[in-house]
């Protein structure tokens, strides 16, 4: 019985590299050992919806109350970071209320574009966090001068890269902005220090080398635009690593079947898309 689901798969990949379009799923889906629990899937996304109302809501409270922007944007950027010394970016993917946003609704009319390499670049990632925080360090300044809100200076940073995230968003995938957000950057930095000083890395996802077929998959459903399969005891590039200076080429090693790059967003979408099961992911 194997031995039939392996020469139906191989068939259907010779097929599909050929050029035939995956226009019917069910030539890999039928080699699957496990179901995809959907009802967890929608019970993450309803959480997402429900987070993305609440982020709008802080938003408009916020016009009248510009204090709640800055207790909203201090507040998240702390648990990013809290977060992130100990789950990686988990924070981003299951509590971030943008995140739900994007996530919730931008996606319902996005692309679903990859970035470009470029803007992957951790270069990029300076430039914007160094943007971000100096435009908000100079407007607070200018409040506190002149005795207005220093709210005002947090709306302004939280409305306009809103902006640009929901743009983002529509041109290539949902979550675009996620790969250069700094509060994201911090995150992922801060649990890259907390390895290096010994702490226990965050949970990851695994890759059986023997039953990939690197199909592709799994890197076309990632919004962090990282290709799993690519950690299958092979040689990996690590593209947008904050701590992989590899330019626009990214930074090429030795992979080991674990899938560390930190900007993995825990999400397990990989896991669900994966046709053979060569994924697994333990949140524990």
């Amino acid at each position: 019985m194997a031995g039939e689901r392996t020469v139906r798969l191989v068939e259907r990949l010779r097929r599909v590299r050929g050029g035939d379009p995956w226009f019917d799923k069910r030539g890999l889906d039928t080699v699957r050992r496990r179901p995809v629990d959907d009802e967890t899937i929608e019970r993450r996304r309803r959480r997402q919806r429900y987070l993305g109302v609440a982020f709008v809501g802080l938003l408009v409270a916020a016009i009248w109350y510009p204090v709640l922007a800055g207790v909203g944007v201090v507040g998240c950027a702390t648990a990013a970071v809290g977060v992130g010394a100990v789950r990686g970016r988990f924070y981003c993917n299951h509590l971030c209320p943008r995140g739900g946003l994007l996530d919730g609704y931008v996606r319902l009319f996005s692309r679903g574009k990859r970035t470009p390499d470029w803007f992957n670049h951790p270069l990029i990632r300076v430039v914007v966090a160094a943007t971000a925080f100096g435009l908000l360090a100079t407007g607070i300044r200018a409040a506190w001068r002149q005795g207005g809100s220093l709210g005002v200076p947090f709306l302004t940073m939280l409305a306009v890269s809103t902006l640009v995230a929901v743009g983002l968003g529509v041109v290539y995938h949902q979550r675009a902005w996620c790969q250069v957000c700094p509060a994201g950057t911090l995150s992922h930095a801060v649990h890259r220090i907390a390895e290096a000083l010994g702490r226990d890395p965050a949970p990851r996802v695994e890759v059986d080398a023997d039953a990939c077929v690197d199909c592709g998959r799994c890197g076309t459903v990632c919004r962090q635009d990282i290709n799993p399969g690519q950690y299958a005891d092979r040689e990996v590039t690590d593209h947008g690593d904050v701590f992989s200076w590899g330019g626009t080429e990214g930074a090429t090693r030795e992979a080991d079947g674990v899938v560390d790059h930190g900007d993995c967003l825990q999400c397990s979408a990989c896991v669900e898309e994966c046709p053979t099961d060569a994924l697994s992911f333990d949140a524990e």
